[in-house]
């Protein structure tokens, strides 16, 4: 069977313009181990945070060879970051670290530590800390210091 010449313009599946994801993956990825290791975290809690899924998996994502992280991962490492940016405006990293492993009362924590939530509940727990201390923060933006 004869094949058909191509005659019309190639489907380009990614413009030009985009940067590829890996590079976002890597970036995303340095910051969210420089955030674990202010935030004391363990490998099975980056792993957690992270939806990955062994320690092994994350050793090679700290030497760079891990594969790219799905949007997912990607939204995770995101709010990981929204959250220490919120938590260190104003603060000592060791008044970060006492809020993050500390007992918290009221909702969404009932006397938990917010590393635990975010561990215990995952993607809806990192989005609603996010949204929580964002909202805090615009608080005492309006009441002043």
């Amino acid at each position: 069977m004869p094949r058909k010449p191509r005659t019309g313009p190639r489907l380009v599946l990614q413009p030009p313009a985009r940067r590829p994801g890996r590079p976002t993956s890597l970036g995303a990825l340095t910051r969210f181990f420089r955030i674990a290791d202010a935030w004391e975290l363990s490998p099975l809690q980056q792993c957690r945070l992270l939806r990955i899924p062994s320690p092994q998996v994350l050793a090679r994502y700290r030497l760079g060879q891990g594969p790219r992280l799905s949007a997912a991962q990607q939204e995770r490492a995101a709010l990981v970051a929204h959250i220490q940016r919120s938590l260190a405006q104003g603060a000592t990293p060791d008044q970060v670290w006492a809020w993050l492993h500390g007992p918290q009362r009221g909702a969404p924590f009932a006397g938990e530590s917010p590393l635990y939530y975010l561990l215990e509940n995952g993607l809806p727990a990192l989005r609603e800390v996010a949204r929580l201390l964002q909202r805090r923060h615009g608080e005492r933006r309006e009441t002043g210091p």
